[in-house]
Formats: C-alpha cells, sequence, structure tokens
C-alpha cells in the first residue's frame, strides 16, 4: 500500500510550492474547439445547444479509467449501475427510463466513432480517445433513436504522419492496476495506422461474508487498430477494428446501510460475469467543391454470459429470516449494423447543413439457462426460456443553420423515422419446477413511425458572447419488458412498454474570450417528458412489470474555465427540479403524483485544478516541470425510488494526481476518493422486513480511498 504519508507531502507541495518565473506558458494553450456535435465541423461555441468537451488529455490527467468516471465529469448527466455487464443506466437532466426495462430502452444515445451504441453496449475504456462531446435535450433530429434526452460522442485519436506514442503504468490499493500503450505513424505515403491496448483491474471492495477475500477481481482487455487511407487531398478512408473483454464483474446486491465492511452470504465463485465485444466502423469521406461527402458503416457483436447465485445470505436473512440455494445463468448474444450516409457544408462555410439516411439492425438472443431454485423452485426463472429481439430503424434528417443577419441566426431541423420491433420467447419449466404449465411461448412486434425535430435562434451579441434559444422534441419507441412472464399464465400485459416522448425547451449564452484564456457557458431548461419507463418489481413472486409515467424537470447549469495565473480550472454547478406529474391507473409503485424523479439530484458540481511550473534541474533531469491536478465532484441527495421510499445521500468525491514531467516522461501519484466516501452506486427498494418490520434496502457502495503510483512515457 502507498504511503499515505508520503502522498499527503506531494499533495501538499501542489499548493505551497512556489511558481518558478520561467514556467512554460504554452501548457495553458487552449485551442480553439471543433467538434461534430451536429455531424459536421464547426466550433463548439456556435452549436445552438448545450454542449460540454472534454479533450482526451484532460481525462487522462483528472485520472478518469471508466465509462461511469467519465459521465460523471459534467453536471447535469445522471447515471447509476450495480456491476454486471449490461446494467448502466444513463439519464440527463432528469429524463429517461427510472429503471431500465431493457438494454434497447435508454435515453441517451452514445456514439462511439459515429456508431450508435446503448449505454449496456458501449465500451467501458476510455483508452486513447481524442475528446467527449456530451450534448444536451433532445438529440433525436441528428442522432435518430434512443436519443430522448442526450447524447455522448466519443472520439478516438486518429492515426498520425508523424512516428509518435505512449506508454502508461499504474498500481495502487487493492490490486488497483492499470497498463496501456499507443503507437503511431505512416505505413506508406498515404496509410498510416494507430494501435492502442490497455489492460486493467482491481480487487472488488464487496467481501464474502465474514472474510477479507473479494467476491471479484475484475480485469479488463481492449484493443483498438486504426488505419487511414488518404488516396488523395480530397479524400480520406478511415477503418477502425477493437476489441474488448470485461471479465469478473458479476453483479452484486449489498444491504444498506453500508458499514466499514460490505459483505455478501454467497458460496464462493458462485457469481461471475464476462462479456467479449468485437466493434468494426469503416468511414469515408469526400470533399466535393461545394458539400462534404459521409458514409460510416459500423457492425458490433457481443456476447456476456452472468452467473448469478440468487440468495445472499445477508439479505434473505434481514428480509425473510430465511435464506435458500439456487441460481441462474443468463447468456446475451447480440448483433448490430448500422449504415449512414450524409451530405454536409464544409468547415467555415457561412451556411451550415447537413442531410442524411440511416439505417440501423440488431439481433439479440437473451438465453436463461442451468437455473435452480431449492427456496422457490415454483418461481418463473426455474426454466430454460429463450428470448430474440429483432429492431429495424429507417431514417431520412435534415438540419441548417442560416445566418440572417451578420448576428442573427436560424437553426431548424427534421428527422422522419420508421421503426419495427419484433420479439419471440420458448419458456420450458425445469424437472424441479412444480409447476404444472411446462411449456409456453409468445411472439409480438411493434410498429412506430415518428419525427423529430429542432428550431433555434442565436445572436452574436459581442464577438465573445452568443445567447440562444432552442425547441426540440425527443422520442423513445416503444418497447418490451425483457423479463416479462405473463405470457406463461395467459396474459401478455406485462410485455409492452408505450413509446415515451419529450418536448424540451433552452435558453443560454457561450462566452468566450478572445484569447481563449476564459470561457463560460450557461443555460436554463425545461422538459416535459410524457410516458417514460419505470420497471416495477415485486421480489416475493419474482415477477416484473413495466409502467409509463409523466415527469418534469426545469433548472439551470453554468460551466465554464478559466486561466489564472499558473493555474487551469474547470467547473460547472446544476440545480435539477423534478416531479412526478401523473401515475398510471392501478400502478403498483406505490409512487404518488408530486414525487421527485428518483435518482435526480437537485444540486451538483464539478471543480478540476491544474497547476504547472518548472523546476531546477535535478537528479539528472534538465527540464523538470512540476503538475498537479485536483478534480472535486458533488452529487446532491436524491430520491432512491419512484414511491420515495429511501434517500440517497449527498457525497463529495476528491481526487488528484500529483507529480513531475521531465521531457516524455512523467513520474506521479494519484488518489481516488480521497475523502473516503462510500457513496451508492444504485439502490433498490424490497420491502419490509418479516423479521424485525424494518424497511430492506439494498445497494451497491462506491470503492473507498485508493492511492497509487503511475509514470509514462511519450515518444
Amino acid at each position: 500500500m502507498l504511503s499515505r504519508k508520503l502522498f499527503g507531502t506531494l499533495l501538499a507541495a501542489a499548493v505551497i510550492l512556489p511558481a518558478h518565473a520561467h514556467a512554460d506558458d504554452s501548457i495553458y494553450k487552449l485551442d480553439n474547439v471543433t467538434v461534430t456535435a451536429r455531424k459536421g465541423e464547426e466550433s463548439a461555441k456556435d452549436v445552438p445547444f448545450s454542449l460540454s468537451v472534454i479533450d482526451g488529455n484532460e481525462l487522462t490527467n483528472r485520472g478518469v479509467k471508466n465509462f461511469e468516471d467519465m459521465l460523471k465529469q459534467t453536471v447535469g448527466v445522471e447515471t447509476s449501475t450495480y456491476g454486471g455487464v449490461e446494467t448502466r443506466i444513463v439519464r440527463m437532466r432528469g429524463v429517461g427510463s427510472l429503471q431500465q426495462v431493457s438494454p434497447d430502452d435508454t435515453s441517451v444515445i452514445i456514439n462511439i466513432d459515429g456508431v450508435p451504441n446503448n449505454a449496456g453496449t458501449a465500451t467501458l475504456s476510455t483508452m486513447d480517445i481524442e475528446r467527449v462531446e456530451i450534448l444536451k435535450g433532445p438529440q433525436g433530429t441528428l442522432m435518430g433513436r434512443n436519443s430522448q434526452s442526450g447524447a455522448i460522442n466519443i472520439i478516438s485519436k486518429k492515426p498520425t504522419k508523424e512516428f509518435e506514442g505512449y506508454i502508461r503504468g499504474e498500481y495502487g490499493d487493492d490490486n488497483t492496476f492499470l497498463t496501456e500503450g499507443a503507437v503511431s505513424g505512416s505505413l506508406t505515403e498515404k496509410l498510416s495506422a494507430r494501435l492502442a491496448a490497455r489492460y486493467s483491474g482491481y480487487d472488488n471492495q464487496v467481501k464474502y461474508y465474514q472474510t477479507d477475500e473479494p467476491v471479484s477481481k475484475p480485469r479488463d482487455l481492449a484493443v483498438r487498430g486504426t488505419l487511414l487511407w488518404e488516396p488523395s487531398s480530397k479524400t480520406e478512408v478511415t477503418f477502425i477494428a477493437g476489441y474488448e473483454e470485461v471479465n469478473n464483474r458479476p453483479e452484486f446486491r449489498v444491504l444498506m446501510p453500508y458499514d466499514d465492511k460490505q459483505e455478501v452470504d454467497i458460496p464462493k465463485d458462485s457469481s461471475d460475469a464476462d462479456k467479449d465485444t468485437n466493434r468494426y466502423t469503416l468511414e469515408v469521406k469526400h470533399r466535393f467543391s461545394k458539400a462534404l461527402f459521409t458514409s460510416v458503416t459500423g457492425y458490433a457483436d457481443a456476447e456476456s454470459t452472468a452467473k448469478q447465485f440468487l440468495y445472499d445470505g445477508v439479505l434473505f436473512r434481514k428480509q425473510r429470516g430465511v435464506t435458500g440455494n439456487g441460481s441462474r445463468t443468463v447468456i446475451n448474444e447480440n448483433t448490430a449494423f448500422d449504415q449512414e450516409f450524409r451530405l454536409s457544408s464544409k468547415p467555415q462555410d457561412k451556411v451550415f447543413w447537413v442531410t442524411g439516411v440511416n439505417y440501423f439492425y440488431s439481433d439479440r438472443d437473451l438465453i436463461n439457462t442451468d437455473a435452480w431454485s431449492t427456496f422457490q423452485p415454483s418461481y418463473t426463472f426455474n426454466a430454460e426460456m429463450d428470448v430474440n429481439f429483432k429492431t429495424r430503424s429507417q431514417a431520412v434528417f435534415g438540419e441548417m443553420t442560416y445566418p440572417v443577419t451578420e448576428r442573427i441566426k436560424l437553426t431548424g431541423g427534421l428527422r422522419y423515422t420508421w421503426e419495427k420491433k419484433e420479439y419471440e420467447a420458448n419458456w420450458a419449466a425445469n424437472p424441479s419446477n412444480p409447476s404444472t404449465i411446462r411449456t409456453a411461448n409468445d411472439s409480438g412486434e411493434i410498429d412506430d413511425n415518428f419525427m423529430t425535430g429542432r428550431a433555434a435562434i442565436s445572436y452574436e451579441l459581442t464577438k465573445e458572447v452568443n445567447i440562444y434559444g432552442v425547441y426540440s422534441r425527443g422520442h423513445k419507441t416503444a418497447g418490451f419488458n425483457e423479463w416479462a412472464t405473463g405470457f406463461i399464465t395467459g396474459t401478455r400485459e406485462d410485455r409492452y412498454y408505450s413509446e415515451a416522448e419529450v418536448d424540451s425547451y433552452e435558453l443560454g449564452f457561450k462566452y468566450e474570450s478572445a484569447d481563449r484564456r476564459f470561457g463560460l457557458n450557461g443555460a436554463v431548461f425545461y422538459n416535459d417528458n410524457k410516458d417514460d419507463h419505470v420497471l416495477v418489481y415485486n421480489y416475493s413472486i419474482n415477477a416484473s412489470d413495466v409502467e409509463n409515467f409523466d415527469t418534469e424537470s426545469k433548472g439551470v447549469e453554468l460551466e465554464g474555465y478559466a486561466k489564472l495565473g499558473r493555474f487551469l480550472i474547470n467547473a460547472g454547478v446544476g440545480y435539477t427540479d423534478t416531479k412526478i406529474k401523473s401515475i398510471p391507473e392501478g400502478s403498483s409503485s406505490g409512487s404518488e403524483k408530486g414525487n421527485k424523479v428518483p435518482d435526480t439530484p437537485e444540486w451538483s458540481g464539478t471543480l478540476s485544478v491544474s497547476y504547472f511550473h518548472n523546476l531546477p534541474s535535478f537528479l539528472g533531469m534538465k527540464e523538470p516541470v512540476f503538475f498537479s491536478k485536483l478534480t472535486e465532484r458533488y452529487v446532491g441527495s436524491r430520491s432512491g425510488d419512484p414511491a420515495d421510499n429511501f434517500q440517497f445521500d449527498s457525497y463529495h468525491k476528491l481526487d488528484a494526481r500529483v507529480g513531475i514531467m521531465n521531457g516524455g516522461l512523467e513520474l506521479y501519484v494519484w488518489g481516488d476518493n480521497l475523502l473516503d466516501e462510500r457513496y451508492d452506486l444504485y439502490g433498490w427498494y424490497y420491502g419490509v422486513s418479516a423479521v424485525d418490520g424494518s424497511e430492506v434496502v439494498i445497494g451497491m457502495p462506491s470503492k473507498g480511498r485508493t492511492l497509487g503510483l503511475g509514470a509514462a512515457y511519450y515518444f
């Protein structure tokens, strides 16, 4: 374990070490940010809606190593997970599924190098990233399906003509480690390549009951290769192939409140989860005299296997006074294909425009197998079950920003989507299941055609300040509750959930100083959300149902940066007020009109402070530079479920990275969650204990304080 005294000494140095007179000011050079948030190159300041951009180097300096931590760098973005490989929920500004009904039930689309993914299938890794663009508000006009509340663009680094690369290694408490590297350069005059790889892991903070042995040791592997072919000055072809392994990541449900030791009472090695993913992307760009043509082709296949022991002794002794034995294995096999053709304006054109067509297809098998239970042998999952889901989607879209005057610009965009979903389910009781029903099957089909769009007006108040107003319509198509079992007993009502729609209104401003040393963006917003989804689960009978709630959210957000002397500061603060406006008649959720939307904090904030300066030569280092990075994230208290049965406490998460650079070499110490807070990653209400009448709530605690050492070399 890293000496906490050593870490504290180095951390204190970040504040008390005096600045050197010759500190290299180029460290703080802030380039004009060019984004592709609207599928064409433009300045972030000119985009007429809320947009946050995080540079890949900034993610590295903040110590961000995974998908969840990346999303939490921006106010207004909410994510929850209880481990596993298919269990992430992402919302923005209080809009999105209150609990996820299926992997396709997502309100934030995640585009990886232009190819759409849902939260469950998106990469966990932040390896070798160029930048991340977080688009707030409905993005159905250009991003399409499942972008009801926003979109996230992850852009990986592209090959370079010059030979370059890096290697990085880290090690810390709980066997936390990371090894990563990339190399890039020309293969021929017109062909260049980049190869990146990462292997990382840690020991889980959850232990087996009355032992110090971690219940899992997650290990992740990611490899990505990129080829860039430039046959002419007007044409470029990019091919990306990626592979990702996620191992030893089972789901856990830990009884609240947490103490200093989080435990589950299950047999050793009785729960596990692994996932393998392959991704392929082909992008072709050609510059015509008056337009840019782009074709993006994406294919991905993923397979996950999750073995779950059903009866944690700690939980069931609290809930029912007895426990049992039982297990099941869930397999997900998924393939997806996406093709988009589009034409757009060229960078720096006075009129911004983009138009295109899109086709999407996915095929997923959900298999429940190897199931048994001595405690509840007649429950519906004591069976062999195979459910197939297919989705086809076609769309045409276009958006334009037209300068009415030198200062006023009008934006309008529309997208029409044709979507079809199908499912087929087959169920057969296991021999140990005493049910009189031995087999059952079901099938269904949903057709949903819908229009989404955006209208905005922006005004250049000064050369440094733009103000804007935007209205946008978001839509999430109807779908299937993948774990519905009503068809077994002759009903199908639990299988379907309705489409969800949101009308969103936003007023905002964007400021950027002429020397780009200061920037500030602000927005006020209101979202009227109709028929979003809630998964209502009855643990006493192991059955789930879907209900549709109307909700609203409104709030204000501020984000900005400043270069002050030797300091570079990034900060954001957000306030979101939410409520449930209506609930369906006969709801079994326990919710009431006026309750808060769960897991959405009223207040949230981020703060990142960087500090650099030169040091005198020492230990053979000719031009050493001291650097430090402190990152603080605050998440306020929030309701735990629609019925407001429990609350999540507020928390602060403080991270740090302190070290020395000399040429291409970096040596540093890092600390994650320095305040050692055990905040909640998710929570579920299990009802009232049959033992003592107390309320039973389970969740997943975060990791505690982790300290470590790191080194990197850039060449």
